[in-house]
Formats: C-alpha cells, sequence, structure tokens
C-alpha cells in the first residue's frame, strides 16, 4: 500500500477543496505555477498509461490462468457459492461500517453528520476497491470530502491517521495468517515466509506513517515536492498532535475491519467445498493479502490475487479452479459494490457547509 503524503490528500480530488481551508484553518494555499501545474498533468498522464498496461497485463494473466484450469470448473464452483452472496455482501456491509466508525472517531466530535460520514465511505469505496494503490486513493477522496465539514489540514491529518491504522491493523492479522501457513503447510513455507515479512512490513510502514507526520524535519520534505502543502505545515502538525499516534478506538474499529475480511475467508472456503475453520480461514485471508501487496499497483489486483490463490490450492486441498473462484468471488463482490458506490456519487449529493 502507498503511503498518503500528508497535508496533501484533499489536492486534486473531485469535490475537493486545497484552494483554501475549511472551517478558517491554516494559511491559504498558493496556487501552483503553469509550469507546475503541465508537469503534473504529465505525470498524472504517465501514472494513467503504466496503470492501464498493468490492468491489461493483471487481466491478461486472469484470462490465461482461467483457460488454464479450465473455465467450466470455476464458473461451476462460482456459481456454486450464490447462496452464501448476500452472507458476503453483509460482512462487505459490516466492513465498511467499521472504517465508517473509525473516521467518525478521528473526526471532532459532531463535526460531521453521520449519514454524510456513511455517504463519504460508500463514495470512496470504488476509489479504493479499483484503484492501484487504492487506500492511499481512497484517503485522499475522503479527505477531500471531509475538508468541508473540518478544514483542510484536520482533514489530511484525519487520512494520514487512516492509512497509518490501516497498515498497523493489517499487521497482527497478517502476523496470525502467517502462523496459520505455517501449521497447514507443514513447516516454513515461502508463502508462510512472504506473508510474516508482510506482516513486519505493514507494522513498520502504519508506525513510519504515523510517526513522520509528527515530525518537523519529516514534513519538511514534503513540503520541498508539493508546493501547497508547505503553507499548511503548522496546522496539519497541529492537527496531528490533537490525537496520539495510534489511536485505540479507531483502531479497534480497523482491526474488527480486517477480523471481518478474514470471516469472509471463511465463508468463500466452505463455498468452494473447502475444509474451513479459523485456521484455514486465517491461512485464506494470508493468501488474499500476499496476493493483494504484490499486484498493489494493479487495478483491483487484477490477476495478482487470483494467481495467489491458485499457487496456494493445494494447502486448502482445493483444484486450481475452486481456488481461482474464491478471488473471483472477492473480485465480484467488491464490484458490486464500487458500482454501488458510483451510483450514490450521483445520486446522492451534498451541498458543502460553509466554513
Amino acid at each position: 500500500m502507498a503511503d498518503l503524503p500528508p497535508a496533501r490528500a484533499a489536492e486534486g480530488c473531485p469535490g475537493g477543496h486545497a484552494g483554501r481551508p475549511g472551517g478558517g484553518e491554516g494559511a491559504p494555499f498558493t496556487a501552483a505555477s503553469p509550469a507546475a501545474r503541465s508537469d503534473a498533468a504529465r505525470r498524472a498522464r504517465r501514472r494513467a498509461l503504466l496503470h492501464a498496461a498493468l490492468g491489461v497485463v493483471g487481466l491478461a494473466a486472469l484470462v490465461a490462468l482461467i483457460r488454464h484450469v479450465g473455465a467450466a470448473e470455476m464458473l461451476d464452483a462460482v456459481a456454486r457459492a450464490a447462496p452464501l452472496l448476500p452472507l458476503l455482501a453483509a460482512l462487505e456491509a459490516a466492513r465498511l461500517g467499521c472504517e465508517t466508525l473509525a473516521t467518525g472517531a478521528l473526526c471532532p466530535r459532531r463535526s460531521v453528520p453521520p449519514a454524510e460520514l456513511v455517504r463519504i465511505h460508500v463514495v470512496s469505496y470504488p476509489v479504493m476497491a479499483l484503484m492501484p494503490a487504492g487506500r492511499a486513493a481512497g484517503e485522499a477522496v475522503k479527505a477531500a470530502l471531509l475538508s468541508p465539514h473540518v478544514g483542510a489540514p484536520r482533514a489530511a491529518a484525519i487520512a494520514t491517521a487512516n492509512q497509518s491504522l490501516a497498515l498497523l491493523s493489517a499487521s497482527p492479522l497478517s502476523l496470525l495468517a502467517a502462523l496459520a501457513l505455517w501449521r497447514i503447510g507443514g513447516g516454513a513455507s515461502p508463502l508462510a515466509l512472504g506473508v510474516l515479512a508482510h506482516a513486519a512490513l505493514l507494522a513498520a510502514s502504519g508506525l513510519g506513517v504515523a510517526y513522520a507526520a509528527r515530525q518537523r524535519a519529516a514534513f519538511a520534505w514534503f513540503a520541498r515536492r508539493f508546493a501547497r502543502a508547505g503553507h499548511a505545515t503548522a496546522a496539519f502538525q497541529e492537527a496531528v498532535r490533537e490525537r496520539p499516534p495510534v489511536p485505540a478506538r479507531p483502531f479497534a474499529a480497523h482491526v474488527a475491519s480486517r477480523a471481518l475480511q478474514a470471516a469472509q475467508y471463511a465463508v468463500l472456503l466452505a463455498a468452494v467445498g473447502a475444509e474451513g475453520g479459523p485456521v484455514r480461514a486465517l491461512a485464506a485471508y494470508g493468501v488474499g493479502a500476499a496476493g493483494t501487496a504484490a499486484g498493489d499497483l494493479i487495478p483491483a489486483q487484477i490477476g495478482a490475487t487470483d494467481g495467489a490463490f491458485a499457487l496456494a490450492a493445494p494447502l486448502f486441498g482445493l483444484t486450481a479452479s475452486s481456488a481461482i473462484a474464491i478471488s473471483v468471488l472477492v473480485h465480484l463482490l467488491q464490484a458490486t459494490f464500487a458500482l454501488a458506490g458510483i451510483a450514490v456519487t450521483f445520486a446522492w449529493r451534498r451541498g458543502h457547509p460553509r466554513p
């Protein structure tokens, strides 16, 4: 997962107000020069082309995998899982609710109406689920939508905290997943060691984001690279220091979201006829996390998570086609919620409050 640059979260996002801080907080941002805007546009085009190319590669890899294992068998496994899709959708909605609670706990009390918090998370879901480096991009969208309510510097601080907590909350689940893979694999398999290393990287990254945002020297690095950010340094750091580096309630909400994700994998294993239980559910969570990390720059991690499950199929006593059906069902679930988020974006528009 890519780190989110502090105090820049609201910049460049539809509906954001990077041009002025809401709520009267911070100094006004200065307008970028034409040369800077031109450079930013070129970088954006290059990123878009890269992500499109990676998306095509990922989709081609998925198609090749399905052709290799047999499309009919894989589709049959997906069809058998259809009766459990409402339960998977309920768990995904609960996950979204946990993240909404985390953001609400990071906001000043009564600053954002509960219905608006829900809307913000539903609208940001398609970006988070489908975009490359989706967590950082999704937090940027949340910050843009929060800034009219809490001010741009505080919105950026909330986005940075959410980014840090998302990384930290995944670490204990990934550690348990590595132990589960160790157990069912009969030892230190490359997959178990990879997930263990991923757990350590998540913890280090989460703490790194949390503490770097509080250091003036570290934030000066961002200020030199992002002209607008430099004018909100003091306001951003003041907002960051309003809470501890790892606030308990938002962290607990993020951990609950990860636990619900592991529960989804338990349901998915049962749906394709695999042996169940918490150990295997955690192992499946670890496989999904490894695939997501490997394909973080690929839109929706298409092909990456599917390949991870194909490689791990023997661990779960599954055929490769049934294992790929698990990741395909995850893609379908995310696509369904993403479409709902896009619909909400157009159907439920709210006026921004005056600062």
